[in-house]
């Protein structure tokens, strides 16, 4: 998953993204870590918050 690298290229901390997409700090911190399956509901909110398509966020990093 990209959140990690979605976020960092943005230079958003993870409270950051948390308040943009209105997904928990803790949430986003355990699906960076991979400890948390994510729903695609979780999906549209992230994707929406970067303004990308959610289908990016679950590509493989590079």
């Amino acid at each position: 998953m990209n959140v990690r690298n979605e976020r960092h290229a943005r230079q958003w901390t993870q409270e950051d993204l948390a308040h943009r997409s209105g997904v928990s700090q803790r949430y986003i911190s355990r699906v960076e870590s991979a400890k948390s399956a994510i729903s695609v509901d979780t999906i549209e909110k992230l994707a929406e918050a970067f303004g990308i398509d959610g289908e990016l966020l679950l590509r493989r990093p590079t």
